[in-house]
């Protein structure tokens, strides 16, 4: 009787371990997920506010990399560079569509303007009601010249593939604290 008494105390507590060791892990397993994501949203966002990446402009801008295929220009050079600078960070479908809409805007204006960006500081949160979204806010520096430095906050979001782990699916600014026409500004 005390063999059997002792033995169902035993399976007990081995279960009840057992338990409290696959729930951890799911919470251990689920925490590294969102702080990789939000790693690779710190990565996209120091990409954007450092530089301006000189040798991103020099592949947008010089005309010895462009060429005309078929009636299409093409930029080999600047889409194999960013395919290693963004590519492990969004899914292949969507690397375009973020340049063209807001991905050059901020290294471009700032070389234009003359002026250097730096990210100060990055708040990233994930959304309670999507587990793949995220927003941000980031404060930028820009400074001209030499001139004293200014800062802007930038903030906006980020929607995670729910086919392709870790990638980004979209990245959208949405404030940006009018920092383009602030270094647009001959003044600034």
């Amino acid at each position: 009787m005390v063999k059997s008494n002792n033995k169902a105390k035993f399976i007990t507590l081995f279960s009840l371990l057992l338990f409290m060791s696959g729930f951890m892990l799911a919470t251990c397993s689920q925490e590294e997920t969102e702080d990789a994501n939000k790693e690779v949203i710190k990565k996209v966002l120091e990409h954007q506010f450092t530089g301006p990446d000189e040798n991103f402009v020099e592949l947008v801008w010089n005309p010895e990399y462009r060429t005309v295929v078929n009636n299409k220009e093409e930029n080999k050079e600047l889409d194999k560079y960013v395919e290693e600078v963004y590519g492990p960070y969004f899914i292949d479908s969507y690397i375009s569509s973020f340049l063209a809409a807001s991905g050059t805007t901020y290294p471009i204006v700032a070389h234009l303007s003359e002026h250097k960006l730096s990210l100060k500081d990055i708040m990233i949160e994930q959304t309670e009601k999507m587990s793949n979204r995220y927003t941000f806010l980031v404060v930028v520096g820009y400074q001209k010249n030499g001139e004293e430095e200014r800062t802007a906050n930038v903030s906006g979001e980020v929607i995670f593939s729910t086919k392709e782990e870790g990638k980004i699916g979209r990245f959208q600014y949405r404030d940006e604290d009018g920092l383009v026409n602030k270094m647009n500004d001959r003044n600034n």
